[in-house]
């Protein structure tokens, strides 16, 4: 009987994912695991794709794999409270990663020609795993960081002030929001403070904000089991939606702005709707947050607006999470709003100015910090 490699390769895989408990401590990781891995990640793809469908980067199937093998005894999960972050992260797990912290022109980047499609390792502990890379699409630069997390309490939001309010309510940039919140990775939220006239049911870490359900608008509900429940407008279907998830579960978080760009894998259609305030079939600078799996995500956003980067359209955006291979996609606000961070500092490098934000969604570690 012919055994196929990859079979084979997968059952070596299980069995020393099973014996790290016994021969390894809390925290560690064998290098020939690791190897293993990275060694089945390539046979796969040489087996399974061609090389035009590579679109989705080996990064977020790792991130998979490496979080299922890291011990999770020393994680805890995380409060509720809006306004208490997560663990202080690791000193040592992040990687360095080449260009942060310098706010380079649009001109400049496109000079380095090995800024683009580089992933790079850029956190890592017992709770959580980043990866993050940079892409050239639809003559834009495309910023990706890919999620996965021990507990689902490790997706959460941010505001900024002391509290939620209507319009009048305090911003800050994503970066700042991030760090002081313990974020390792960050990406800006639907601008709550800006949609009071527009409705949407809203809530944040487990508080209701606004109890309304919109005609115009999609909504994102986060489940506390760390699942997207990507809800269509109209105001009859997304109430019982969200009766559906209560059925079950809690909603954590609640984002209002949309469009939906995926919904149970299938790619949505982006046609004209003019319920959307916005230019939907403009070029512009774009943010998307994604579910792959089971506790694992992925942020996309996309600089626009300038000679080197024009951004791109909500049916493009649409494309690029599809190819990502995103499970469940919702664009957020876009704009200068636009704006990956990590590590407190910018990681989708761009010339214009941070823009002042009222709320993000954020990862952090949820590491024992006894």
């Amino acid at each position: 009987m012919r055994i196929n490699k990859f079979s084979l390769l997968t059952a070596v895989l299980v069995l020393m994912v099973l014996s790290l408990a016994f021969v390894i401590p809390s925290g560690a990781v064998t290098e020939d695991a690791l190897y293993a891995y990275d060694e089945m990640m390539y046979e796969e793809e040489d087996e399974f794709y061609s090389d035009e469908a590579r679109v989705k980067p080996r990064a977020v199937l790792a991130s998979a794999a490496f979080s299922d093998i890291l011990p999770v005894s020393n994680c805890r999960m995380l409060d509720r409270d809006l306004f208490m972050g997560g663990s202080t992260p690791l000193p040592e797990g992040f990687s360095e990663v080449p260009y942060m912290g310098e706010l380079m022109k649009s001109s400049e980047i496109a000079q380095l020609t090995d800024f683009y499609d580089t992933p790079v390792v850029a956190y890592r502990d017992d709770s959580i795993i980043v990866e993050l890379e940079r892409k050239r699409m639809y003559d834009s630069d495309v910023f990706i960081a890919y999620i996965r997390i021990a507990t689902p309490s490790q997706i959460r939001t941010a505001i900024a002030g002391s509290k939620l309010k209507s319009s009048s309510s305090s911003s800050n940039t994503v970066a700042k929001l991030s760090a002081n919140y313990n974020g390792i990775v960050a990406i800006n939220g639907d601008f709550y403070s800006n949609s009071e006239k527009s409705g949407g049911y809203m809530v944040r870490q487990g508080q209701l904000y606004r109890d309304k359900f919109s005609n115009n608008y999609d909504i994102l509900a986060i489940d506390d089991m760390g699942d997207f429940h990507i809800l269509a407008r109209g105001k009859e279907n997304q109430q019982n939606g969200i009766k559906a998830i209560e059925s079950s579960g809690e909603v954590v978080n609640c984002f209002f702005f949309g469009p939906a760009l995926v919904i149970d894998g299938v790619r949505q259609t982006q046609e004209t709707f003019d319920g959307y305030g916005y230019a939907q079939h403009d070029d512009n600078p774009r943010a998307a947050i994604l579910q792959f799996g089971p506790l694992t995500y992925g942020l996309v956003v996309v600089n626009g607006r300038t000679d080197h980067s024009i951004g791109v359209t909500m049916d493009e955006l649409a494309s690029i999470v599809t190819d990502l291979g995103a499970v469940q996609a919702y664009n957020l606000d876009g704009g200068n709003s636009a704006t990956l961070a990590f590590n407190g500092q910018v990681f989708s490098l761009k010339p214009q100015d941070d823009r002042g934000v009222s709320d993000i969604i954020y990862f952090c570690s949820a590491i024992s910090e006894e």
